[in-house]
């Protein structure tokens, strides 16, 4: 009875204190759902900490600690002092009723070296934590912004260095069945604790890609591509290093930000940009959060990560190997303006407002946003469009085309329902800027032709839908995004909710295999249709050639994984 009891955040922050009752229990009612740590102290006991528990929506979580004194329970280390004396270690001793002067002899190799094998045991591994995963893929290459080509081999390795430091190293290879370079990438992130002793130091993360997808004329078109040539197999090379960074100057204020700076060579030209980004957190405890974010240039992919990987951590253990792996399926957002490469840039500044309910989470975001050089698909005959300002992709059959400035705003609302811990629903509805197809020739923001895209709100609508089977462990994610008729609207990743938006029926499947033969670590089986009804085409005519705008190309692909 009478433990000081301690709880504090996914943060560190401390949220709550309590004292421990006659029989020693301890309760901290109406938590929200996250990840929790729990210190508990007492006089003449040792300190205790308990790490990643884990609360849930609509259940009670129970944790059993039991404290021990000093020499309740002896371990002898063989390890040699390396600094003073902490100060819970001074207070048990002061305190103990039992103090007694300990000595022990030391081996005379493990004082005369203290770098050999009887000592080495004692300091942190060099490697620990470490876990894999292979993955082997193929299938329709129509994803727009995917690395992937049309058979692929991924892989991903994450492991802690000393004890303090993540290191994450994901690597994929495809090769066409053209004769050209192959595409390959590779991706490492590092990042480090907290209280890994030198501060908190910011996450970094360096990718090198090259793609031999680009460049080459459609088939039936009567242009050259613009700067593609006949014959010629240009590479995209592109890299990029970001740093991102956590900051909790007051209590309730919870501050990320970073940059990333890119480059890209196409065809001996070259394009560069730097995009900072922040976002800031405010918690009113039980009243909700309030979130405002901002970015400049490219798609703040560090911000979305970190917002996945929270709601996912606690529910696949090799999280942070699929984030690696994506990070590979990340091609610049290039396009051609002119004959030249450019690369799209977008100024956004997004405000939003999240409540948790129990089981259910209630969210709101509204943004504005400016976009130069930005990018859509066109597919059918292009003949009658400028050259150079298309793009071929000769993997998906779609041309990304220059559109030119353009700047826009829009909501959503969501709601997520966790019904249980393998069932979760999320619906939103909201207006953003799109454009609708007109009267007229080609071209946004190009003075010297006239604008066939209407700008305007456009209404949109999305249902997701997570599940895990209890029996097979199989999991699945459907989504269905619905758009008003005859319109495009420009895809936007939202930084202050997780609710995506994707157009059209999308299906991904996930099922674990048994191990044969004892092998170590596990397959899994994944599958993933995007667009699978093929929506979101707007049908149109310029100068009498029949085009298509796609906003999400249909596309299907399969694969096997091996995680150990």
């Amino acid at each position: 009875m009478g433990a000081s009891v301690l709880l504090f955040n996914k943060y560190q922050r401390l949220v709550g204190k309590t004292l421990t009752a006659a029989d020693g229990r301890f309760a901290f009612a109406n938590l929200p759902g996250d990840t929790y740590s729990v210190r508990v102290t007492l006089a003449s006991f040792l300190p205790a900490f308990r790490d990643q528990v884990a609360v849930k929506a609509g259940l009670d979580s129970v944790l059993q600690i039991h404290l021990a004194t000093l020499f309740s329970t002896v371990e002898l280390r063989y390890t040699i002092p390396t600094g003073v004396m902490s100060e819970d270690w001074k207070w048990v001793l002061r305190s103990s009723p039992a103090t007694r002067p300990v000595t022990r002899f030391l081996p005379e190799e493990a004082s005369i070296k203290p770098d050999t094998e009887a000592s080495s045991g004692l300091r942190p591994r060099v490697f620990s934590g470490t876990h894999a995963m292979l993955s082997v893929s193929g299938g329709d290459g129509g994803l727009i912004d995917s690395a992937q080509s049309d058979m692929g081999t991924q892989f991903a390795l994450s492991t802690r260095l000393l004890g303090k430091n993540q290191l994450q190293v994901a690597g994929t290879y495809g090769q066409n069945s053209v004769l050209t370079p192959a595409a390959f990438g590779l991706c490492a992130i590092y990042s480090r604790n907290p209280d890994g002793g030198l501060g908190n130091l910011p996450e970094v993360t360096l990718t090198v890609s090259q793609s031999n997808r680009f460049g080459m004329p459609l088939a039936g078109n009567s242009t050259s591509g613009g700067s593609a040539v006949a014959g010629a197999s240009p590479v995209l090379r592109s890299m990029s290093l970001s740093m991102y960074e956590v900051a909790e100057p007051v209590d309730g204020l919870h501050v990320e930000y970073g940059m990333t700076g890119e480059s890209v060579d196409y065809f001996q030209q070259h394009a560069s940009r730097i995009s900072p980004f922040a976002r800031i957190t405010v918690d009113m405890g039980k009243m909700g959060e309030v979130i405002v974010a901002y970015s400049d240039g490219g798609r703040p992919d560090e911000l979305t990560a970190h917002q996945r990987m929270r709601a996912a951590e606690a529910e696949s253990p090799s999280a942070d190997l699929l984030s690696a792996v994506n990070a590979m399926a990340r091609m610049p957002q290039i396009s051609n303006r002119d004959d030249r490469l450019e690369l799209q840039r977008t100024q956004n500044y997004e405000i939003g407002f999240s409540k948790q309910d129990g089981a259910t989470t209630y969210a709101i975001s509204a943004f504005d946003e400016k976009v130069s050089n930005g990018r859509m698909g066109l597919s059918g005959d292009l003949s009658s469009l400028s050259p150079g300002d298309l793009l071929f992709d000769e993997t998906s059959k779609i041309a990304t085309y220059n559109i030119g400035s353009y700047a826009r705003t829009g909501f959503l609302v969501s709601a997520d329902q966790r019904l249980n811990s393998s069932f979760d629903v999320a619906v939103a509805y909201g207006r953003l800027g799109g454009f609708a197809v007109g009267n007229g020739g080609f071209g946004l923001g190009n003075s010297d032709q006239q604008n066939f895209l209407q700008a305007g709100n456009r209404n949109v609508a999305t249902v997701n839908l997570n599940a895990k089977a209890p029996v097979s462990g199989t999991r699945i994610t459907a989504s269905y995004g619905w758009m008003d008729s005859h319109s495009m609207v420009p895809s936007h990743v939202f930084t202050t909710q997780s609710t995506t938006l994707s157009p059209g029926f999308n299906f991904t499947v996930r099922q674990p295999l048994p191990s044969f033969f004892g092998m170590p670590g596990r397959l899994e089986l994944t599958a993933d249709l995007r667009n699978l009804l093929a929506q979101g085409y707007i049908p149109f005519d310029s100068e009498g050639h029949r085009l298509q705008i796609v906003q999400s190309p249909r596309a299907v692909r399969g694969g096997l994984s091996f995680t150990f």
